[in-house]
């Protein structure tokens, strides 16, 4: 499955409680499928290198949005706020560059740490 292709092997599986699921990124492929991931939950991170720790779930959609693949899963990854800014899956850190590269923003770690860490906007 391209969701599988997409996501497999980056995060690591992790337990969660249940919360409102807030879509942070979502891949579109030409024959209109896409991927959606969502914070399925989160708290503050007991890690003193990190701000919360972050559980996040994938669904996979067709052109009508009808699910075709969710993962049942729950997959870890960490985030720190404060310079230096950064996204932690498994042992890797993926540096967040400031100011932010791109507008509209087309890595999931960025989006993930703009859910958490960026300044409310009005």
């Amino acid at each position: 499955m391209r969701a599988i292709a997409f996501f497999a092997g980056v995060l690591v599986a992790t337990p969660s409680l249940a919360a409102e699921q807030l879509i942070f990124y979502t891949a579109n492929f030409p024959d209109a499928t896409s991927v959606q991931l969502s914070v399925l939950n989160n708290s503050v991170s007991r890690d003193g290198d990190y701000d919360f720790d972050v559980a996040i779930g994938l669904v996979e959609t067709d052109a009508s949005g009808a699910i075709r693949y969710e993962d049942s899963g729950r997959h870890r990854a960490r985030v720190r706020c404060s310079y230096p800014a950064y996204v932690g899956v498994g042992t890797r850190r993926y540096p967040i560059e400031m100011p932010l590269s791109r507008s509209p923003h087309d890595d999931w770690k960025e989006n993930l740490w703009i859910a958490f860490c960026a300044a409310p906007s009005s």
